[in-house]
């Protein structure tokens, strides 16, 4: 077989820039909420560890770690005589940091992907790979069609972000790729930003945690979200993609009955050790996903979603 390792592009191709400028921004943001919320003193308590934090990592990677610990302990001292109302505040803070930086980081993968000229992973570059080095269009066909993969939905309840935050780091992931537009005007940029700060300020006065033990439903519901939030809209796309590179390079689609992606889920069902899963509670969260199901079916514009259940 040949070698396609040209056909990948190396990280040193990619400009970060846009990446640093969105977690500039959402890290502005959020200074803001702090400096409102918990005062311009704590705020800069949390920018001085923050800042210890950084000048440590830097100095470790400098191969300078006399000065890298000297800092690091430095900072621990002063964590260890904080008072719990500081510290609490201090610690959501850096949380919401670092939650704001992967979506930035989500939202970088998610543009670099499509500035690709090709993507080497793509079910268009991996069956014209194939074809090229031998494979039969029609065994391919074949294959592609009888092959199954079921993925297994499970529900935790050490889920660490509630629903709640989940659907507002989706809007501000939303917000961020509005951002990006060459063609909004000045004032419909502004807009954004405005929308952006409404959220960050929300993100700050929800609560992260749980006052409740979940019940089995709950996470169910939680598990229900990932499908709402995500695979009702990207099995169905991944499937034309399929369909569409299928039919370039065999000159047939897949078929209307295929099921390549199947699901399967233990919520509401897994007995395992848990008491509180009863036959009641299992026909309670299947109803729930056949609510879910009907909910968003007609506002899926015409994806082929229950083809794939």
């Amino acid at each position: 077989m040949t070698d396609s390792t040209d056909d990948y592009t190396f990280a040193e191709d990619y400009s970060l820039a846009p990446l640093i400028d969105d977690c500039s921004l959402l890290g502005s943001l959020l200074d803001d909420c702090l400096k409102s919320e918990v005062g311009t003193e704590l705020f800069h308590k949390v920018e001085r560890i923050r800042s210890l934090a950084q000048c440590a990592a830097q100095l470790a990677s400098k191969h300078d770690p006399g000065a890298s610990r000297m800092l690091s302990q430095r900072m621990a001292d002063e964590l260890m005589n904080m008072s719990l109302d500081e510290a609490m505040p201090l610690t959501r803070a850096l949380g919401h940091y670092l939650n704001l930086t992967s979506i930035a980081e989500l939202h970088h993968r998610v543009r670099r992907a499509r500035n690709e000229p090709k993507n080497p992973k793509s079910c268009d570059e991996t069956f014209e790979r194939l074809i090229t080095e031998g494979v039969d269009p029609d065994d391919l066909y074949h294959e592609v069609t009888h092959q199954t993969v079921e993925i297994v939905l499970t529900a935790h309840p050490t889920q660490v972000n509630r629903r709640t935050l989940q659907y507002k780091h989706s809007k501000i992931a939303a917000l961020l790729q509005q951002h990006d537009r060459p063609d909004l005007t000045p004032e419909e940029r502004e807009y954004v930003i405005q929308d952006l700060v409404r959220e960050i300020t929300a993100l700050w006065q929800t609560d992260e945690l749980r006052r409740q033990r979940p019940t089995p439903v709950d996470e169910a519901r939680g598990g229900l979200h990932v499908v709402e939030q995500s695979l009702w809209a990207a099995v169905p796309a991944f499937l034309r993609r399929l369909s569409a590179a299928l039919k370039k390079h065999t000159g047939r689609e897949l078929p209307l009955n295929a099921t390549p992606i199947r699901f399967g889920s233990w919520m509401g069902g897994d007995r395992d050790g848990n008491p509180n899963v009863t036959a009641k509670t299992t026909h309670h969260v299947v109803a729930l996903s056949r609510s879910e199901c009907m909910a968003a079916g007609p506002t899926n514009h015409g994806h082929a979603v229950p083809a794939c259940w």
